[in-house]
């Protein structure tokens, strides 16, 4: 039986930051030119199925002056 090969296909470069608190989390931009942040999962745990890393779409959040 012939094996699939799969082909990679690149969504997203991403770039290393540090927030003023000092923590890493990595940022870029899709080739569509939508902005994601990548952080680490504080809540991950050895053994658990919990992912190490979470990727997040980047949008604009309007704060309320009321």
């Amino acid at each position: 039986m012939p094996q699939k090969s799969g082909k990679l296909e690149e969504i997203v470069g991403l770039f290393r930051n540090e927030s003023k608190k000092g923590e890493i989390y990595y940022s870029g931009k899709t080739k569509d030119g939508k902005p994601v942040v990548m952080f680490r999962n504080s809540y991950w745990e050895e053994g658990s199925n919990k992912p190490y890393f979470r990727l997040y779409d980047k949008t604009d959040q309007v704060q309320s002056s009321d």
